[in-house]
């Protein structure tokens, strides 16, 4: 096989094990990889010459779409087809998304609002959850019905065959050097950000804006203030890290479960209180108000992404810590 061949066959193996499960995704790789391999030299040994890139990307093109080739090896689903569930999972983790994730982050910021209030306004906020539900069921169960009928539809149509291998994208090959390259952008952005909230003690236009000349911060930003200059400083240790020593994987997503835990406890100091800016003048109050609602949600929202965060990278440094034992039980020093 030519180098150009290879590499659509690595463009086609990367574009199917995008579907896969990660559980299964090597082996079938393997699996597909060595099949139309096979195909390709039992074909150069028929012609007597080695493959085109045209001829290649035509056994490719029968094979498959690589979205229909991944969902044959998924288990059948009687109202979905294999080879559209993956890209059916795909949408509705958009749709929880973009539309799920911000509602329930919209409605826990002014459930904490309310706190201050009459346990009566809390039940009558708590109320509107049904009508999340209602919506939510209803955008699922119609992106349901458009994939069983894409799904019936697509059994009598060309759609499997009407691509072009060559248009795959290119394979995505992260190496050290590349890791370097990213540090390095890391870092400079990384100590920007420190010697911006160093700055900002002194010059409160820098968050602020022109909204400094009428309000001030509140007493809580000197509880959270050194935490969060040791966080700017620990992104930049971060980075520095990656840059002495790339091949180590796993250091990066194991460093992040520690500021994530850092930038959880920020969350939670400032949760407490629900005056984050003060009226240089009372007759700025109200715009006082609107701001210290605006950071107590947006606080709310990041309480949540942090979850979400801590989630991922305790999942990915468990994988890259795994990988590295198994290479280091491969490839005993």
């Amino acid at each position: 096989m030519t180098k150009t061949s290879t590499d659509l066959v690595d463009r086609y193996l990367q574009a199917v094990g995008f579907w896969l499960p990660r559980s299964q995704k090597q082996d079938i790789l393997a699996e597909i990889s060595e099949d139309l391999r096979s195909q390709i030299e039992d074909r150069e040994t028929e012609l007597g010459r080695t493959l085109t890139e045209s001829e290649v990307a035509e056994i490719l093109k029968q094979r498959g779409r690589p979205i229909f080739v991944a969902g044959q090896f998924l288990p059948q689903r009687s109202l979905i087809g294999p080879a559209l569930y993956p890209i059916y999972i795909f949408v509705l983790k958009i749709v929880a998304l973009c539309y799920l994730i911000p509602w329930l982050a919209t409605w826990f910021g002014i459930l904490i609002f309310h706190r201050a209030e009459a346990t009566a306004n809390l039940s009558r906020d708590w109320h509107t959850l049904p009508t999340l539900w209602t919506v939510v069921f209803t955008q699922f169960g119609i992106v349901t019905l458009i994939f069983a009928a894409i799904d019936r539809a697509s059994a009598k149509g060309t759609c499997m065959n009407d691509w072009d291998p060559r248009k795959l994208p290119k394979v995505k090959v992260e190496t050290p050097t590349k890791r370097r390259v990213n540090a390095v952008a890391c870092l400079v952005f990384a100590v920007l950000g420190l010697v911006w909230v160093l700055a900002i003690p002194d010059n409160p236009f820098l968050i602020l804006g022109p909204a400094a000349a009428f309000l001030t911060g509140a007493p809580i930003w000197h509880s959270v203030y050194w935490p969060l200059v040791a966080l700017a400083v620990a992104t930049i240790f971060e980075h520095a890290f990656v840059l002495a020593w790339p091949h180590l994987t796993w250091f990066p997503p194991t460093f992040r479960i520690a500021t994530t835990l850092l930038s959880a406890w920020i969350v939670g100091v400032l949760l407490r209180t629900q005056t984050y800016l003060l009226p240089a003048d009372q007759k700025f109050a109200q715009v006082a108000g609107i701001v210290n609602v605006c950071i107590l949600i947006s606080v709310g929202i990041w309480g949540i992404c942090l979850v979400v965060q801590l989630v991922y990278y305790t999942w990915w440094a468990f994988r890259e810590i795994r990988r590295a034992l198994q290479t280091a039980t491969l490839h005993p020093a």
